[in-house]
């Protein structure tokens, strides 16, 4: 998934550019051959979540078995030591659960060589502590530090390596990519080019038919019109066709991208494409066919029923766990300025129905006239006790009490204010629509997204929040949660 959303990543758009990504020199493209390294990389690059997850586990398995084969058989008594398959098993959970924290299975873990070293070392040494904590502590027996420290080593060493070589050939193998119709040159597009959701794309340039488009769109080349497409692709080695809104509609260029998929190129329109690489819906693209025909799973009872009892049970847990620091936060919630130590506000739930949210207070008395101000993230109105408590999230625990009676869900779109809602239902196109679902303490677009401050960033958020919609599962809900735990740890998503 797209997850997966991150932010602050390097695109192909130059800083200082607000029109257009920058491309290649538009000439004959011979494609090199890649050398063995870079081919063994790009394939790794392009591996699923799931592909990576295995392959850290076969990791840590041979690591274990080095670690109890050197260190451990025939040098302890069979009961002052966990068995082997029991260590393994908890390595095995420690390592894949630390790993779902930090990150280190999205799409965007191999883009940058910092990202992966940081994303590794959280990693091994929080799955390190998680694996000699229920060791030690729950199951009352031991394990060697040289078995732990074997599987660490080998996860590491290996497992980075590997997505260091990853990364190389990411920034080394880029897909070339053509596009049919300036139209689809949105400021989405760009955007997200800018942003390095695309990092893996080199943009080549556009084909259309019209001739007042014909021309350099910023950096951008027209290479001709749509008839040339076959051409175009063969002469620039192109692997990619994004087809625009417009002409996705026009049979001549259906015709016409049709040989170029039995050349080998993938050719999809620009909703999809961009659906796909940014784990984003472009709501400038859909239509109300695309809530009508999306398949969306809202109101499946099955659906329905599973994720309510998951949230019951999840927020049970996790008012337990987080009692004893409800005092303590209240505690300094009121030393910080003497106010109240809690905050209830109407918001819009599923359905357009208005609930009271409750949050600890982070905001000074009477920070707020009678005209609604969105909340920003370095917000000048909040409190010292009040900025920790919104960079971890804590001030957010009295809502597993609006989860808990129904109200909300842990995981879905953000509940906006009522006057937010009306104001920006006129602006953006089905903005309404988020409401299909609960909404949730956490989300696709507060992982993806910063805090939304203007009209244009609630629109960005709409598109992460629709994504949701379509795809909402429990695996997408257990991986959202997974990461907003790593706030509590790195201090933001």
């Amino acid at each position: 998934m797209g997850t997966q959303a991150a932010l602050g990543r390097k695109g192909i758009l130059a800083r200082g550019a607000a029109s257009a990504p920058m491309v290649a020199p538009v000439q004959s493209i011979a494609r090199p051959r890649p050398h063995l390294l870079c081919s063994i990389g790009g394939v790794f690059s392009l591996l699923p979540m799931g592909t990576w997850v295995l392959f850290d586990v076969v990791l840590i398995g041979v690591g274990t078995y080095l670690g109890f084969s050197h260190f451990v058989n025939g040098r302890y008594p069979p009961l002052a030591h966990v068995p082997m398959w029991q260590g393994g098993g908890i390595l095995f959970a420690a390592f894949v659960f630390a790993g779902l924290v930090f990150g280190l299975y999205e799409r965007e873990a191999v883009s940058s060589r910092s990202r992966i070293l940081t994303r590794v070392m959280l990693t091994a040494l929080t799955a390190g502590a998680i694996t000699h904590a229920v060791i030690y502590v729950l199951m009352y027996t031991t394990i060697s530090r040289r078995v732990t420290g074997t599987a660490i080593g080998c996860f590491a060493v290996c497992g980075g390596s590997m997505r260091l070589v990853a990364c190389y050939a990411l920034h080394r193998l880029r897909r070339n990519l053509v596009l049919v119709g300036p139209g689809v040159l949105s400021n989405s597009l760009v955007r997200a080019f800018r942003d390095g959701f695309l990092s893996e794309y080199r943009l080549i340039g556009y084909v259309d038919d019209t001739p007042q488009s014909q021309a350099s769109i910023g950096e951008i080349r027209c290479l001709g019109s749509t008839s040339d497409l076959p051409e175009v692709c063969q002469r620039h080695a192109i692997d990619d066709i994004v087809v625009g809104a417009e002409p996705a509609t026009d049979p001549h260029v259906m015709n016409v991208a049709l040989p170029c998929l039995r050349r080998g190129c993938r050719v999809t329109n620009e909703a999809t494409f961009y659906e796909k690489a940014t784990g984003q819906v472009l709501v400038d693209e859909i239509t109300p066919h695309w809530f009508l025909f999306a398949d969306l799973q809202v109101h499946c009872q099955r659906r329905q029923a599973l994720k309510r009892a998951f949230d019951i049970v999840l927020s049970a847990i996790g008012a337990v766990v987080a009692l004893p620091l409800l005092p303590i936060i209240a505690l300094l919630v009121k030393l910080d300025d003497g106010g109240r130590v809690f905050y209830a506000q109407t918001r819009i739930g599923q359905n357009g129905q208005p609930f009271r949210l409750h949050k600890f207070r982070t905001m000074k008395p009477g920070a707020e006239s009678k005209t609604p101000v969105w909340a920003t993230k370095n917000d000048p109105r909040a409190t010292r006790v009040g900025r920790l408590l919104r960079k971890s999230r804590l001030d957010e625990l009295p809502q597993l009490y609006n989860v808990l009676i129904g109200q909300m869900s842990l995981v879905g779109p953000r509940p906006e204010r009522p006057d937010f809602v009306v104001r920006l239902c006129e602006h953006i196109p089905y903005f309404n629509e988020r409401h299909l679902v609960k909404p949730g303490i956490t989300g696709w677009a507060q992982i993806g997204f910063r805090y939304g401050s203007s009209i244009e960033d609630a629109k960005r958020k709409l598109q992460f929040d629709l994504y949701y919609i379509k795809n909402m599962s429990l695996e997408l809900d257990i991986m959202i949660l997974l990461r907003t735990l790593g706030v509590f740890v790195r201090g933001a998503c």
